[in-house]
């Protein structure tokens, strides 16, 4: 399903347990696995499925930003054909107190999600805090071992015995004509013609 709302998905005799999950993720930031409840295929049917869920806190606003359901299926539905359009004959028939009672329980599944300041969050915050300390310390072991400006600009520009044409014939791998190199290995017997 796209663009559907995923509390309209599940079975309404589950959404009591569901509401249970969905109190666990604000309160813990996840659940490790669910026991099997069940989700409507797009065919009108229903699956059986195990879930494990976990939730994203904005570290800034510490609010829940989303919750993220990984679905194992337990048991398929009737019809496997889930891509064919539901039987408008074979939905679930519900009385209006039953509406109304599963209307309250995600009514208050979207209070629970959107109104609790959640213990992900606490920990959030508490990350964010010691990643601003982190930063400072940074910061202020930056300024404090920055060199002088006098240290930044003195530069010796002389070596004792070698000229600056020497220096650079040398740093650019030339063999410099005013330099004699007697531990030449190169052929002094050679006679030149």
């Amino acid at each position: 399903f796209t663009d559907k709302d995923a509390l309209q998905l599940y079975h309404p005799d589950d959404l009591m347990y569901i509401r249970q999950q969905y109190e666990t993720i604000v309160k813990e930031g996840g659940v490790s696995l669910s026991k099997a409840y069940r989700l409507v295929a797009q065919n009108g049917d229903f699956i059986k499925v195990e879930t494990q869920w976990s939730s994203v806190v904005n570290p800034w606003s510490q609010k829940l930003e989303s919750i993220i359901a990984k679905h194992h299926t337990v048991q398929g539905p009737s019809n496997p054909n889930v891509f064919q359009l539901p039987d408008p004959d074979k939905g679930l028939k519900l009385s209006e107190d039953e509406k109304a009672r599963v209307q309250a329980l995600k009514d208050s599944i979207i209070r629970l999600i959107n109104g609790v300041l959640t213990k992900p969050a606490e920990v959030s915050k508490q990350h964010m805090s010691k990643r601003c300390q982190d930063l400072v310390s940074i910061m202020e072991g930056l300024i404090e071992d920055t060199p002088k400006i006098e240290d930044q600009l003195r530069l010796d520009l002389q070596d004792r015995d070698n000229s600056y044409y020497e220096l650079e014939s040398v740093m650019f791998g030339e063999i410099s004509p005013h330099h004699e190199y007697s531990d030449s290995k190169s052929g002094t017997d050679t006679p030149l013609c």
